[in-house]
């Protein structure tokens, strides 16, 4: 599962804003309107911490050590929680996209992130609602969590608009958050 979330987040992110294709500037004499690069700016930056995700990989533990596999658990949706919630959520806030395109592949994103995030914020909230040597609330913490990642993995590709849409890349490629997403 461990690998399965971290290629999946990886992937995910190296398709919509990192990326080599999208490295290269656009033509000086055709610069992007200032309010689309403020927006793809904004629609970057609500994927930061989702990127975090990528980034994280899962400890090992002692399944018995309730103690060993609660921290892991926090820790685990430390990064989950506010990766999938920053993203609904910035991504919901973001003003008039600069095309249809745009906003189709922010809506598709929103769409496809959205019952992930309140699946996470649902187990993070049941597990921290319990007592910290609760084995029980822990394992199911850790069911929870697998099924989080089938989710994760099964989820269609939400940044294809991304990968095809010239415009967005050259969006993509202007704006300062973008640069900070892995490439």
């Amino acid at each position: 599962m461990r690998r399965s979330i971290v290629l999946f987040a990886a992937g995910l992110l190296l398709a919509g804003c990192g990326g080599a294709e999208q490295a290269a500037a656009p033509s000086p004499s055709a610069p992007a309107p200032v309010a689309g690069i403020s927006w793809m700016d904004g629609f970057c930056g609500s994927l930061i911490d989702f990127a975090k995700i990528g980034d994280f990989t899962m400890p090992d533990f002692e399944q018995e050590d309730v103690a060993s596999a609660r921290k892991v658990m926090d820790e685990a949706f430390g990064v989950f929680a506010p990766g999938f919630d920053n993203a609904v959520t910035g991504l919901r806030k973001l003003g008039q996209a600069p095309s249809a395109e745009a906003d189709a592949a922010r809506k598709s994103i929103v769409e496809a992130l959205t019952p992930i995030r309140d699946e996470v914020l649902a187990a993070k909230a049941a597990l921290d609602a319990t007592p910290k040597d609760d084995k029980r609330a822990v394992a199911a913490a850790a069911a929870s969590f697998r099924q989080i990642g089938t989710h994760i993995n099964d989820m269609p590709d939400p940044f294809q608009q991304l990968e095809t849409n010239v415009s967005l890349k050259t969006l993509a490629a202007q704006a300062p958050n973008c640069k900070k997403l892995p490439s």
